[in-house]
């Protein structure tokens, strides 16, 4: 269910980057410049957060460093 939410999150922007790339090229104003450098930005965190859903990326799981030395202790322990 949350890959296709995904999918169609991710076409939907795509769709959307379609319908404004044209006028991008009518551009005159710094102000407008910055719009569509913001756009541009959302799009591709838009983007990049539907493509992690679709890859099923996971946030890194930080290990303590205690816990660490002491898992390797047991394991130096056993062998």
């Amino acid at each position: 269910m949350d890959k296709r939410n995904a999918l169609l999150k991710l076409l939907m922007a795509f769709y959307f980057l379609y319908l404004a790339l044209p006028s991008i090229r009518e551009m005159t104003t710094p102000a407008s410049s910055i719009f569509w450098a913001a756009w541009i930005v959302f799009f591709l965190l838009v983007a990049g957060a539907n493509i992690g859903t679709l890859l099923d990326i996971k946030k890194r799981q930080f290990i303590n460093i205690e816990e660490y030395s002491e898992n390797k202790r047991i394991f130096l322990k056993q062998n």
